[in-house]
């Protein structure tokens, strides 16, 4: 038996050399990483992305700003920047009354910026779908959101498109039509009221569930 010791500590004295040395190194020297990149998935590109933008965009807004009001209103720029940039994606008119020119300027600035990166990333995915390239189900119907509201602005730009008057002759027997395959006595009660509350839902709502079209 005392030839497979042998072969055996032959084997594994090499291995426990490297071993310890490796432990010894990482002791007294540290880690070092292998200079691999990490994968990093495009929600957080894009995130980095708008928060870099973000951040270069309220330095300049502090820096314009007194001393003694900046940290009041950080908050509230940074609603202003949110909110432009959502009525620029619903293709409506951003105003603030009150607004000092110099910081709607800048918050303008920031719009076409993040706007202009918003739709080279919809054009390149749009290429890389023609391509048939392999693309996640997510990202497809994202950026089927993006061409949608992009061609919108695009045809708003030769004539505009006008939302459905709140007093149409025609409003009541098209919702009674509308309302046919639903249980809403409510509504089949009240259908003025009720008209009323699906336009205003429809003005102020930012999220719709998801429909179908064919062209």
């Amino acid at each position: 038996m005392w030839w497979l010791w042998l072969f055996f500590l032959r084997g594994i004295v090499p291995l426990l050399e490297r071993w310890l040395g490796n432990l010894l190194a990482r002791q007294f020297e540290g880690r070092h990483s292998k200079g691999v990149a990490k994968t990093v998935t495009k929600q957080r590109v894009e995130s980095h992305f708008d928060l870099e933008l973000r951040a270069a965009v309220m330095r300049d807004v502090l820096e314009a700003m007194p001393e003694g009001i900046k940290q009041n209103k950080a908050r509230t720029i940074l609603q202003h920047l949110s909110e432009a940039w959502r009525c620029w994606k619903a293709n409506i008119p951003w105003k603030v009354p009150g607004l000092p020119v110099p910081i709607e300027n800048l918050i303008l600035r920031y719009v076409k910026s993040k706007a202009d990166w918003w739709t080279n990333v919809a054009h390149y995915n749009c290429e890389r779908i023609r391509r048939g390239a392999t693309v996640d189900k997510t990202v497809c119907r994202e950026n089927l959101g993006r061409l949608t509201r992009l061609w919108l602005k695009a045809e708003q730009k030769f004539s505009p498109i006008p939302f459905p008057p709140l007093s149409y002759k025609h409003d009541t027997k098209l919702l009674i039509l509308a309302l046919e395959r639903l249980n809403q006595l409510q509504a089949y009660d009240n259908p003025h009221e009720a008209l009323s509350r699906i336009k205003r839902h429809l003005l102020t709502q930012r999220a719709f569930k998801e429909v179908s079209s064919i062209m």
